[in-house]
């Protein structure tokens, strides 16, 4: 067997297997996918904190999104941590009653979380990023989450999209409702490793123990839950708690995006490498991090592949009609690639098949109905056009992270 072919079965295996643990994972629990608890009952206080640096156009609409939770006034306490923003996001967030704003002098996101959960006065600590909206209903669903188990020391919510007009955001719209869907079934073997921006909730104890988020990650929402997942703590995902966010809209904007969560991933995984395969770390040593470790090798090897037939087969025939043309004969072949149209076929229509279907569950539960005819179209898009543009985003960031050139905020 050639190496490359070799290599083409490891990505395809691979795959599949993983996609088959996703699916197992839905038929064990599919009855506790949605669990909501609206129970108003013995409510604890929580501080909001809303990180924001030049988010002038969203701003508003995120306090208002706050302010309409259906919590207790008088046990949620919403503060503004305005990080030296140039534009007008301090001067929107002051006309409002009811919160507190901070105005403080540029120092990263990570920072003014940590500077916020220090002069926070409740119990639990909510994080919202200055671009989302959420149901009325999610704070609530969210906190009685912690109710289920004392070792339950954060909880996020299903992160959905909210501008869905332009085709990339129609991408985006499923990433992200597959994101929240495989994340939840990853609750159910306590492998949760992210608490995203738009809606998380933390016990302010533990945050303090933890000495808050890293400033020098640059996705501290995963860092810090490795770290939570690093002391044996269990995190939570509440799927019926919908959190909406403003996904980018040009392609620029959206590879700068997808550049800084993967040198982020990059950053927590190099910090926590001590926890590959080690089982006194709980999930997190045995799932979390191999689970995150073979999803950029796979990216990375499915490219090569990819690239290395393609290219091989263009070059050969670019070769042989130039030589053909030139001599009228066949002068030069290349030894074709040793994979039987019977093996490439099984397996790969194997993983189409259980991508597809995990696919169709996932946006079928998460959005009650058939799929329409348009999202079908788009799904083809998403699974081979978009979902090719990860590997060449994680080149780009490999060489960032250990060239060192990184960027803030």
């Amino acid at each position: 067997m050639e190496f490359i072919t070799g290599l083409y079965l490891f990505v395809i295996i691979t795959s599949i297997y993983l996609y088959s643990i996703f699916l197992l994972l839905l038929f064990k629990n599919w009855k506790e996918l949605f669990n909501e608890d609206l129970s108003k009952e013995n409510l604890p206080s929580v501080t909001i904190l809303i990180p924001a640096y030049n988010e002038e156009d969203t701003i508003a609409g995120t306090i208002q999104s706050v302010l309409d939770l259906d919590y207790p006034e008088d046990k949620k306490e919403i503060i503004v941590l305005n990080d030296g923003s140039k534009d007008k996001t301090g001067e929107i967030a002051s006309k409002f009653k009811g919160i507190t704003v901070i105005n403080k002098q540029n120092s990263g996101k990570a920072d003014s979380l940590n500077y916020g959960i220090n002069i926070a006065k409740n119990e639990f600590i909510a994080v919202v990023d200055a671009d989302c909206y959420h149901e009325k209903d999610a704070l609530i669903k969210v906190i009685n989450c912690f109710k289920e188990d004392p070792n339950i020391e954060a909880v996020t919510s299903s992160v959905r999209v909210k501008n869905q007009e332009t085709l990339l955001g129609k991408l985006q719209f499923i990433e992200y409702t597959l994101i929240a869907w495989a994340r939840k079934l990853l609750e159910f073997i306590n492998s949760v490793y992210v608490t995203p921006g738009p809606l998380s909730v933390y016990r302010k104890k533990t945050l303090q123990k933890l000495n808050g988020f890293d400033k020098n990650n640059l996705t501290e929402d995963i860092e810090l839950a490795w770290r939570i997942l690093k002391e044996n703590h269990r995190i939570k995902m509440c799927l019926s708690a919908k959190a909406y966010t403003v996904v980018p809209e040009k392609f620029k904007q959206w590879w700068h995006q997808r550049l800084r969560w993967d040198i982020g991933g990059l950053q927590t995984f190099a910090k926590h490498k001590d926890t590959l395969g080690k089982t006194k770390y709980g999930m997190l040593g045995v799932w979390v991090a191999p689970f995150y470790l073979s999803s950029f090798i796979l990216a990375l090897l499915g490219f090569i592949v990819w690239v290395y037939v393609l290219g091989r087969r263009f070059i050969s025939k670019l070769l042989h009609s130039f030589y053909s043309i030139e001599t009228d004969s066949f002068v030069l072949q290349f030894k074709e690639l040793h994979l039987t149209p019977s093996i490439f076929t099984i397996f790969g229509v194997l993983l189409i098949i259980t991508y597809l279907t995990y696919i169709t569950f996932g946006l079928k539960m998460m959005d009650p109905g058939k799929i329409p005819r348009t999202r079908k179209a788009t799904i083809v898009l998403y699974m081979f056009f978009y979902l090719a543009l990860y590997p060449l985003v994680f080149i780009q960031s490999l060489y960032l992270f250990f060239t060192n050139k990184l960027f803030k905020w």
